[in-house]
């Protein structure tokens, strides 16, 4: 069995095509023994001119005066690929961002590393396949039988609504469940928990998880347009992004 490496990257933001790495971290283990067998840290100083995305910042704390003195990708690139040589891969959700975005920096620097040759691990792909979340798999874990047991035909709607409620009469039983305020039809804002306070945030767009109220204060460009005919937002969503600037 080949060693593996688990490694993560952080990033300027979450676009390949203009965003870059800036740090990189990898831990080779032994998958039969779990003996950690080496490991790799280095933050990394993007070329040329560049910027650190508010939501990437918030989310790693990394800032451009810690990146100066810095190795570029150039610089690491071959330690890097060497690091991965003759190794399976782990990752938690990397298959569907890390790892094309490491191969696309380093493909800018005419290098690169085939994955399609090795094994690649996803323990968040893994988590989704064995705790899946559709309204079947959800009933069975709660009910410990399945709809089909129960004569609910899943994806029929009087079954589906049965089902929902015995799930929901589940839940309470174990804990509340506490209602979701609704803030508009596009499901642009919802209540998340950010810094460990539960608060309305982006839920998606440049902005994806950050506090309303602070995006309102860092980006009123963005506000405006979110406010505007070109975001196609719904009256009630921008109502309560206007509750916001009034008290800002």
């Amino acid at each position: 069995m080949k060693n593996i490496v688990a490694f993560d990257i952080e990033t300027t933001g979450v676009d390949k095509t203009r965003d870059h790495i800036i740090q990189i971290s990898m831990v080779k283990f032994n998958p039969e023994t779990f003996e950690v067998l080496d490991t790799y840290d280095s933050y990394v100083r993007p070329i040329g001119n560049y910027a650190i995305s508010v939501p990437a910042y918030i989310k790693h704390k990394i800032r451009p005066e810690h990146l100066v003195d810095k190795p570029t990708l150039k610089d690491i690139a071959d330690d890097i690929i060497k690091f991965f040589d003759d190794c399976d891969i782990l990752t938690f959700n990397g298959t569907v961002f890390d790892l094309p975005f490491l191969n696309k920096e380093l493909g800018d620097i005419g290098k690169h590393i085939d994955f399609t040759n090795r094994k690649c691990y996803d323990s968040c792909l893994e988590e989704r396949k064995r705790n899946p979340n559709n309204l079947e798999a959800v009933y069975e874990r709660y009910v410990g039988r399945s709809m089909n047991d129960d004569e609910l035909t899943a994806h029929n709607s009087l079954a589906d609504v049965a089902a929902t409620i015995e799930i929901f009469k589940r839940q309470n039983e174990s804990e509340n469940v506490n209602p979701v305020k609704i803030y508009g039809d596009s499901g642009m804002i919802k209540d998340m928990i950010f810094e460990n306070k539960e608060m309305p945030c982006f839920s998606y767009g440049k902005y994806r998880s950050l506090p309303v109220k602070m995006v309102c204060q860092i980006d009123k460009n963005y506000i405006k347009w979110a406010l505007s005919q070109k975001s196609g937002l719904d009256n009630d969503t921008k109502k309560f992004i206007e509750s916001y600037l009034e008290n800002i």
